[in-house]
């Protein structure tokens, strides 16, 4: 594993979610954080996760270099049993466990760590606080999650809420991806005098696209990217919208790239909705060139959700130079205008319909070169990571 660089700040990554070897995505942008922090910085991964086969081993340590990040995975037995009491604190000490031993074991290639960068609340902000008050040791919060916007509700229960306001209140900076998410968490009394607006990553595939004008194409492609979770991306509303383009034209065509929990549901309703299997097209999960090959090909992306945070698949579309059409919901307005996409009503099919039909028809054109540079800039790893360090100096 490689041990870093002398003289640089090492900072602990901790984090609730990150790719691992039951799924590539969930915290991707984290990890991107991670190699943007380590242009900088040593940075160090800890990632803990239960394990979902069955095993006698309580703890597994696995321990890599990845992209130039040392990483150390621990799996540990996943508590079984069902007894009130016992069991929440059988896998709360059991997760807890399983932290420490990936830091411990990241200490022993690394040294001992200059600052904490917490991922995710509540849980690893306890950890955050033992390394303050015990070991004089600060950290930083990055907060992803869309539970505290008023469209989710599920920021709920008073132990939660009051620890996660005690471990706000410490933290040396508290960054977002957008001021949306921020404001949502303050209305929450998650008080902090250093909130930061933080954006995420591209990799570098998406950097090394050169975008081509897309104005003149003949047959429109449009694409959707998602986790496959209907009641927050929307995805049947999209197949409804798609179903009734199909019935008056067919110069366009549809793919919808992802996987998860209601993947085979919404295979099933296109189908029992009639769509003309011409213009519609599943791919499951794709990655790195091939998520990249998919979505330059395209005339727009659409992002139909609910709710959301800021989706990073949008900052990606705007790399390549691909415009963006979404719901104006979450922090997604903070980034998208007229220069490189359309905003519309959370849920309105006939609005979405009808903005369909007018791009199909020309109705739209943008400068995707220009809006391709400033995306690349902005949410590159340079950019990100000297953000990134700036708030780390001044943490310390």
């Amino acid at each position: 594993m490689n041990t870093g660089i002398k003289n640089k700040l090492n900072v602990l990554y901790l984090s609730r979610w990150y790719p691992n070897r039951y799924d590539p995505m969930p915290g991707l942008f984290i990890q991107r954080h991670a190699e943007a922090a380590a242009l900088n910085c040593n940075i160090g991964v800890v990632y803990v996760h239960p394990s979902e086969e069955k095993t006698t081993q309580k703890f597994e340590v696995i321990e890599d270099d990845i992209n130039g990040v040392p990483t150390v995975m621990v799996y540990y037995k996943a508590v079984k049993s069902n007894f009130p009491i016992v069991t929440p604190f059988c896998k709360i000490t059991r997760f807890y466990r399983a932290n420490f031993i990936g830091i411990r074991r990241l200490e022993q290639s690394m040294g001992k760590f200059n600052l904490l960068h917490i991922h995710i609340l509540t849980r690893l902000g306890i950890i955050g606080l033992y390394y303050k008050w015990f070991k004089g040791i600060n950290f930083v919060i990055s907060e992803h999650w869309s539970r505290y916007l008023p469209a989710t509700a599920n920021f709920t229960g008073i132990l939660r809420k009051s620890i996660s306001r005690l471990v706000v209140k410490n933290a040396a900076a508290v960054t977002t991806v957008t001021e949306n998410l921020a404001q949502a968490m303050k209305s929450h009394k998650l008080k902090n005098e250093n909130y930061r607006v933080l954006a995420n990553v591209l990799s570098p595939d998406f950097l090394e696209h050169d975008p081509q004008s897309n104005n003149k194409i003949e047959k429109h492609k449009i694409v959707h990217v998602s986790c496959f979770e209907d009641k927050s991306k929307n995805i049947s509303g999209i197949l409804r919208v798609i179903k009734k383009l199909g019935d008056s034209r067919s110069d366009f065509s549809f793919t919808l790239v992802g996987d998860g929990m209601d993947f085979e549901r919404m295979k099933n309703y296109a189908s029992e909705i009639k769509i003309n299997p011409e213009i519609l097209k599943f791919t499951g999960l794709l990655e790195g060139k091939s998520l990249v090959d998919v979505m330059s090909d395209s005339s727009a992306l659409l992002i139909f959700s609910n709710y959301e945070n800021f989706p990073v698949v949008i900052n990606e579309a705007m790399s390549l130079g691909v415009p963006v059409i979404s719901t104006n919901v979450g922090g997604i307005a903070e980034y998208l205008n007229e220069t490189n996409g359309i905003l519309i009503p959370r849920g309105d099919e006939n609005e979405l319909f009808a903005i369909l039909n007018r791009l199909f028809d020309g109705g739209y054109k943008f400068d995707n070169k220009k809006f391709s540079l400033k995306a690349k800039d902005d949410f590159s790893m340079e950019n990100v990571g000297k953000q990134l360090y700036n708030i780390y100096l001044k943490a310390l």
